[in-house]
């Protein structure tokens, strides 16, 4: 949910109609619709807008639900499966998350405890990703010398599976069919976060961002956030492209989202940036 835009979360679980909205060209059907009999998967169930949150409630109680700019009503018989990184009590205790949703879907609950808590799965899923990415790339896996192994086997992964994939990727770019010694390792890893919860790790130091956002509102008559958003997602998305050669699928890997996800929000950046810069 987190990878939608708030205005098109709506359309994209439950489907609309041809003409529901400015660009709705022909009807579409949504995930629920796409399902079928089968599971859907919500990841980041805690971003759903609360404005939002009855109408999936509604679908998790009776199967019930509506295309955008329809009346029909329509059922799912979909296995629904939710995941957060947020402590959905604590929402639900802020106004941020109804109480009835949580209920509904904290039927059945798994915790997922961090990556630094898992011992083992770390050398597990480094030669996991390590087959996989030489596979892809079609090259010579590297290897990790024994000191580099200790220290991958000690490091705590603040950002859990994704920024031990990440690192993989990396190394595997840079390093194929080689041997890895310590310091190259330690060159990938991001110490000044270790230990750190991984809800949420800002790119850089939050002091030095607001400086940066202080220069940027003394400096402009105008300021306009949201074009400041997308530019900063725009740079993070070609600095991705830049270091993989291009490569979409390896991109959205580096950034944590999947292929779709991330053509989308090109499409969006660039239609929103382009018209930006044609009213200027």
């Amino acid at each position: 949910c987190a990878a939608i835009s708030p205005t098109l979360v709506e359309p994209t679980l439950f489907g609309y109609a041809k003409g529901a909205f400015t660009g709705a060209t022909q009807a579409k059907s949504g995930y629920f619709e796409d399902a079928e009999d089968g599971t859907l998967f919500l990841d980041e169930i805690g971003e759903l807008p609360l404005d939002l949150q009855p109408k999936l409630l509604r679908v998790l109680e009776n199967g019930e639900f509506q295309r955008v700019g329809e009346t029909q009503q329509r059922v799912s018989r979909a296995r629904v499966i939710a995941a957060t990184n947020r402590d959905l009590r604590k929402e639900v205790r802020e106004g941020r998350f109804r109480a009835d949703l949580y209920h509904r879907l904290s039927v059945f609950t798994i915790n997922v405890p961090p990556l630094r808590e898992m011992g083992d799965d770390k050398v597990l899923l480094l030669r996991h990703y390590r087959a996989f990415y030489a596979s892809q790339a079609q090259q010579l896996p590297f290897e990790l010398s024994d000191e580099a192994l200790a220290r991958w086997q000690d490091y705590g992964f603040p950002g859990n599976v994704r920024e031990l994939r990440n690192i993989v990727i990396r190394l595997a770019t840079k390093y194929p069919g080689r041997l890895v010694g310590h310091a190259e390792l330690e060159d990938e890893l991001d110490t000044g976060t270790e230990g750190v919860p991984s809800a949420w790790l800002p790119p850089q130091d939050i002091g030095e961002l607001s400086e940066i956002a202080l220069r940027q509102l003394q400096q402009r008559g105008q300021f306009n956030l949201e074009d400041t958003l997308l530019r900063w997602e725009q740079g993070y998305i070609q600095a991705a492209l830049k270091m993989t050669h291009g490569n979409v699928s390896q991109a959205a890997r580096l950034l944590g989202v999947n292929r779709t996800t991330l053509y989308n929000r090109m499409e969006v950046l660039e239609r929103d940036l382009g018209a930006a810069s044609n009213t200027a």
